[in-house]
Formats: C-alpha cells, sequence, structure tokens
C-alpha cells in the first residue's frame, strides 16, 4: 500500500524560481537543488538532478549508488544493469530476468513525459520522496566534489603566483645590477675622456680623491668617539 503525505510550500517561495535546466518544463518547482554540474553551479529541480546524474543511482528503485561502475562492466560481476541508450543504471534485482541484457531506463522510453518526481496537488508518495533523497545526496556530493576542486585549484593557483612573484623580484634584481654596471661604465667613459680633453687633471684628481677619503675617515672616526661617548 503506498500512502502521501501532503507537503507545504510557501507560493512565495517559488515564485519566480526556475529550474536551470534548458528542457525543464516546470515553473517554480519546489525544492530546487544547488549542484555543481560540468565546472557550473546551477539550481535544478529533483527530476532534472537525476536526469542529468543517471549513472549515480539505480533508475527503479531511485537508491544511490555506493560506487559508479564502469560502463562496460560485466553485469553479473557488478549487479549493476546499464540502459542501452544512456548512461543510467539500475540493481539487476530490481529488473526482471529478461530485460537485464536489453534494459531501457525510464527517461529513455518516455523521454518527454516521464518525471522522477511527480508531485501534484501538494502531495508526495513513496518513490517521490526516495527520488527527493537521493536528488538531495547526489547535490550535496557534487557540490563537495566542486568545493573539493575549486581548494585545489585556488592552491595551484597561488604556488603559480608565488613562483611568479619571485621570478619578477629576480628579473628586476638583474635589471637593476645591470643597469648599476651600465651607469658605471658610462660614468667612466666619461672620466676618461675628460681626462683625454685636459691632461693636468690627470695627477690632481688622485690627490682630490686622497683628501676627500681622508676626511671621511676623520668624520667617521669622531663619530663613533662620540657613540662611545
Amino acid at each position: 500500500m503506498t500512502t502521501a503525505v501532503e507537503i507545504f510550500a510557501p507560493e512565495s517561495f517559488g515564485a519566480g524560481r526556475r529550474c536551470d535546466s534548458e528542457f525543464c518544463p516546470l515553473r517554480n518547482p519546489w525544492p530546487l537543488h544547488h549542484v555543481g554540474h560540468r565546472a557550473n553551479f546551477r539550481r535544478l529541480c529533483t527530476s532534472c538532478v537525476l536526469r542529468h546524474h543517471r549513472g549515480f543511482f539505480c533508475s527503479v528503485c531511485l537508491e544511490v549508488l555506493d560506487s559508479v561502475p564502469p560502463p562496460s562492466g560485466d553485469t553479473a560481476v557488478t549487479g549493476i544493469a546499464r540502459c542501452l541508450r544512456c548512461p543510467a543504471a539500475a540493481h539487476s534485482s530490481c529488473l526482471p530476468d529478461d530485460s537485464v541484457s536489453n534494459y531501457l531506463c525510464p527517461i529513455c522510453e518516455d523521454p518527454e513525459g516521464f518525471s522522477y518526481f511527480p508531485v501534484g496537488d501538494n502531495a508526495i508518495d513513496e518513490a517521490a520522496a526516495r527520488a527527493l533523497l537521493s536528488a538531495s545526496r547526489i547535490a550535496a556530493a557534487s557540490m563537495s566534489r566542486a568545493a573539493a576542486a575549486a581548494r585545489v585549484e585556488a592552491e595551484r593557483k597561488v604556488k603559480l603566483a608565488a613562483v611568479a612573484r619571485k621570478t619578477a623580484k629576480e628579473m628586476l634584481e638583474r635589471v637593476t645590477l645591470l643597469s648599476n654596471k651600465r651607469k658605471e661604465e658610462m660614468e667612466e667613459a666619461d672620466g676618461k675622456d675628460r681626462m683625454k680633453e685636459n691632461p693636468s687633471l690627470n695627477k690632481n684628481e688622485p690627490r682630490k680623491v686622497k683628501k676627500k677619503k681622508k676626511k671621511m675617515i676623520t668624520l667617521s672616526s669622531s663619530s663613533a668617539l662620540l657613540k662611545k661617548l
């Protein structure tokens, strides 16, 4: 015996909100699940969450699979039958023996009319409740995967930024070194040119430099003495 439970969702809750699936015919569906789908974040109704993740649950009992078997997996080994037209999966035990090898999921049998969450008159039966639970679990898992992927990408970008900063710093230091070296070479060349133009500077210049050095040494020595005092 299947029982239905009445549910209530305020009209303002779903007003103006639509499922982000391009092929969803519902208006103001309730509830909407936040799903990480193909590197994007979307809001999908319960039926569309299951439509976009057909290989993650049994399309008969709507139970979420513990692990997604490979498409080419042996049904006898995995216990999972695959739809002939799409990645949808189903427990072999949930199917009649004669349809395991040629299984077609409900969506492939009725692409336009089938819904995993056919809620009407504010009532939800056992099958719709299982669909809602499975969609919620799949949506939560997809958001967890999206968060983990975003964290890995953020860490990768931080490392790249650190490497780029180090490279930029090294290049700046190299440019500064080359600039200073070039400046010294130009000053040395200018000095040689002045000496050629005025040979008398050749004798006097070293003496002036020595006097300046002695003066600087004297000043530094006196400064050191003042500090000690």
